[in-house]
């Protein structure tokens, strides 16, 4: 299988602080500013901790579905992460991040990797985030043969998965329909890495409405047909809805394949000061980009986000994690909300 190590999302504040005992970690600061040619940057810190089995582990759960949208019906999986403690009859909600894998990946790609899973657990455990759920599809609608239509997948997430899942796991949405999907926009997130982030681009036009966070890592503006999505579609988007919104790229450095394209995508983005406010606040600003100096099969950037919410509205805090990781898929999210 193809290595993919993914990105998962940007700059916490200061710094991160672990109760007495969770673990490491001494953090360095990485700076590639100048080779993002925006002001950007990371943090490294050691990967034992976090790659180590949790007592405290939370459940992977493969489901089977069958979707009736293509030229004929096809069985399919989602892959879906709980957080440890995950109550069937509790009453507390979760933020929700979908995730789409890369190239040749399938459902299984992030969270078939006991690593990924065991970093997801330590930082839940470890108290630097409150619980939150993952979901991984695939948008090859015929696994064997690669085949996708992203059109037909958008539709396959919003009217059935998002539906599916979020009827069955409490994420924030109190009703798992349209109306419930547009009230809890700030704790949904879509995120992709390589082809699953253009094709994370590919959505933004079509789910501003129920996401707010769109975190497309190493892939510029095509989606998995190879389509172009013009930025103009971005804006269009953006002023239809009226809505707020933070768009989070990352990259590898030169040696990354999608380097080139994701950097001078990220400085055009960043000139439209109307539409893509640079910067790395997410209340203030909407857009930031992330340079990282790997490889695109090895990146071994990992990034974490805040959530908060008041009673006005939704706001992220966001930070971020450098492993110093050189193995095959390694990812991990960190999404928390205080109330």
């Amino acid at each position: 299988m193809k290595r993919i190590l993914m990105l998962l999302l940007s700059l916490l504040m200061a710094s991160v602080a672990l109760s007495d005992g969770a673990g490491p970690m001494e953090e360095t600061v990485l700076d590639l500013s100048e080779l993002a040619g925006l002001p950007t940057h990371y943090r490294l810190y050691d990967r034992d901790f976090f790659e180590s089995p949790d007592e405290h582990a939370g459940t992977v759960v493969k489901i089977k579905y069958k979707n009736d949208l293509y030229e004929k019906p096809f069985t399919n999986y989602i892959s879906v992460y709980l957080p440890c403690g995950y109550d069937e009859n509790g009453t507390e909600r979760y933020p929700v991040i979908y995730f789409l894998h890369g190239n040749g990946g399938d459902s299984t790609t992030l969270l078939g990797n006991e690593a990924t899973v065991n970093a997801f657990d330590h930082m839940i455990s470890s108290g630097v985030v409150r619980p939150f759920i993952l979901v991984a599809p695939s948008y090859y609608y015929d696994q064997r043969h690669k085949l996708s239509d992203m059109d037909i997948f958008i539709r396959e997430l919003r009217e059935e998965l998002m539906p599916m899942i979020e009827g069955q796991y409490r994420t924030y949405a109190e009703t798992p329909d349209e109306e419930g999907f547009r009230a809890s926009r700030g704790y949904r997130a879509f995120c992709g890495f390589s082809w699953g982030s253009m094709n994370t681009f590919a959505m933004f036009d079509s789910m501003l409405d129920v996401g707010r966070y769109f975190l497309p890592f190493a892939g510029a503006l095509r989606n998995v047909e190879g389509d172009p999505v013009d930025l103009d579609t971005l804006r269009g988007a953006i002023d239809r809805e009226k809505k707020d919104y933070f768009l989070y790229m990352a990259c590898g450095g030169e040696e990354d394949t999608a380097f080139e394209g994701c950097r001078n995508l990220a400085q055009t983005l960043a000139q439209d000061t109307e539409y893509f406010d640079y910067g790395p606040d997410f209340q203030e600003n909407r857009f930031f980009y992330c340079q990282s100096d790997n490889i695109h099969q090895d990146l071994c950037t990992r990034y974490y986000a805040r959530f908060q919410n008041d009673l006005e509205g939704s706001q992220m805090v966001c930070g971020h994690i450098r492993f110093s990781i050189k193995d095959p898929l390694r990812i991990f999210v960190k999404i928390s909300i205080s109330l």
